[in-house]
């Protein structure tokens, strides 16, 4: 057999909208919108039906387009990633692992005319130091207008989204809709929070409310399938998903629906056994009772080991599909070398495997590793640390490494960090490898330096909301250049050991 290494595959399954046109306010929030024209001195634009009217002087540009994935729109851009074996064409560069990440599908991110001067007027009322001022709403409150409570709470919840708090978003979403409990954009932003929350359960409950609101929007019933499928309900989501064809045919809905079809045809003929953290999914027949008993028992133990390694204990339970190498390659749509795939389900083509091998359990691991990273701090993980981290999780050794990359770091050739908190799917073969070769050789290294400990304290810092290079400039007082000197030397060491 031919020596493998995981490589990142990264595509795109988002649930776009027919919004044309995006409005950057000068306060820093921006809208997508499905057309935006300025006229004497002032901003027209259009969501669905509706006009809005806006003064120019609010914004600060348009772009044609839609928007991409910055700060205020959290599910705006989000990606789903999987995890690939290929032969690796680097010399000395082999077995790396790689994969980025658990991702769920994204639901459309809620639109509102937040530019004009009266929820300017609103926002600059309840926020107070880039904090939302709790008296600043309750005062708004005890003035007995539930509208205008319900809009400042509103404002609330889409500032803390802002600033990726999610959870107390939600809760002033909630608060929101008691008193406005049938607006509907109120509902898509809570519905948006539960989501990023991860209670998909309650998030399809509410966007179940939604598409009763609005059962002609097919953004909403497009957010309603996000929910039902990232809840596991596969069923519902199709039928979701056809619903919103039928209301706007959309190239990217009928990718996600023809894979679900497929996905959904799949369980129906599949059988599933449990464990206390996690549900196998196999096609019966494929795969033996003791296979299937080993593979729990493997799971479970790795789930142990990543909960005291990385000091967390999710509460998710985690599903783990087995299939055929056609169904693994109907499903999924990956290539032809694929090997494995995590896009929030753990999916293994198992064919021809009659025991957990030593690479099973490495892949296992290693996805296993990037759930747990995408559950401590969502979606913010820069790449070279989650690869790094699931590398040394599996475990990998990253001493054979040096040889190879000293020479890449003294002759100051060795794709920049900053570079690599970008998904690799931006780069080529050759350069994913030596991405994958880097990721481990740091994060070894600070671990090396700076123990795990610390390494976990700059993971907990970027899903606080740290930028990667400040969240470690905080904990190692070095910032991404030093850190690449101190890598360098520390390489040439290992190189002469």
């Amino acid at each position: 057999m031919p020596r493998v290494f995981s490589l990142l595959l990264t595509f795109a399954l988002t649930s776009t909208t027919a919004f044309a046109d995006t409005i950057y306010f000068k306060n820093g929030i921006y809208i997508e919108v499905e057309s935006a024209s300025e006229k004497d001195g002032q901003i027209e634009y259009w969501i669905g039906s509706t006009k809005y009217t806006i003064s120019n002087s609010k914004v600060e540009k348009i772009t044609k387009g839609t928007a991409p994935a910055v700060k205020p729109a959290p599910q705006a851009n989000r990606v789903v990633s999987s995890s690939v074996n290929a032969s690796s064409n680097y010399p000395g560069l082999t077995t790396l692992g790689g994969s980025s990440g658990r991702a769920k599908v994204a639901a459309p991110t809620p639109s509102l005319p937040l530019g004009d001067s009266y929820w300017s007027g609103l926002r600059d009322r309840i926020v107070n130091r880039d904090r939302v001022d709790e008296a600043a709403l309750s005062a708004i409150e005890n003035q007995g207008k539930p509208a205008q409570t319900a809009n400042a709470y509103l404002v609330a919840g889409i500032f803390e989204m802002e600033d990726h708090n999610p959870e107390s978003a939600s809760r002033y979403f909630e608060r929101a809709l008691t008193f406005s409990p049938n607006d509907a954009p109120l509902l898509a932003w809570y519905t948006d929070s539960l989501l990023e929350t991860r209670r998909y359960a309650e998030a399809a409950a509410q966007a179940e409310r939604l598409t009763r609101l609005e059962p002609k929007s097919a953004q909403a019933f497009r957010s309603l399938a996000a929910a039902q499928y990232n809840a596991d309900h596969t069923l519902e989501a199709v039928r979701a998903w056809e619903r919103a064809q039928e209301l706007e045919p959309n190239p990217d809905t009928q990718r996600l629906l023809d894979r679900t079809r497929r996905e959904l045809a799949t369980e129906e003929r599949s059988t599933q056994q449990e464990s206390r953290h996690f549900s196998l999914r196999y096609v019966g027949g494929e795969t033996s009772m003791a296979l299937q008993r080993d593979l729990l028992s493997t799971l479970e133990e790795q789930y142990q080991q990543l909960s005291r390694d990385l000091d967390y204990s999710p509460g998710e339970n985690f599903v783990v599909a087995l299939y055929t190498k056609k169904q693994f390659f109907d499903i999924t749509e990956a290539p032809s070398w694929a090997g494995g795939l995590n896009d929030g389900k753990l999916r293994i083509p198992i064919q021809g495997i009659s025991t957990v091998t030593p690479e099973l359990q490495r892949v296992l691991k290693h996805e296993l590793t990037h759930s747990f990273i995408q559950l401590m701090v969502g979606d913010s993980c820069p790449s070279w640390l989650n690869e790094g981290i699931a590398q040394l999780m599996e475990p990998r050794d990253a001493s054979r490494l040096a040889y190879v990359l000293a020479g890449l770091y003294q002759q100051h050739k060795q794709i920049p960090l900053r570079a690599l908190e970008a998904p690799f799917i931006r780069l080529n073969e050759v350069q994913a490898n030596v991405a994958y070769a880097e990721a481990l050789a740091t994060v070894n290294y600070l671990r090396t330096r700076y123990g795990m400990n610390d390494i976990l304290r700059v993971l907990r810092r970027i899903g606080s909301g740290d930028a990667p290079e400040v969240a470690l400039r905080a904990i190692t007082r070095a910032n991404y250049a030093d850190i690449e000197n101190e890598l360098t030397a520390y390489l040439v060491e290992q190189k002469g050991n």
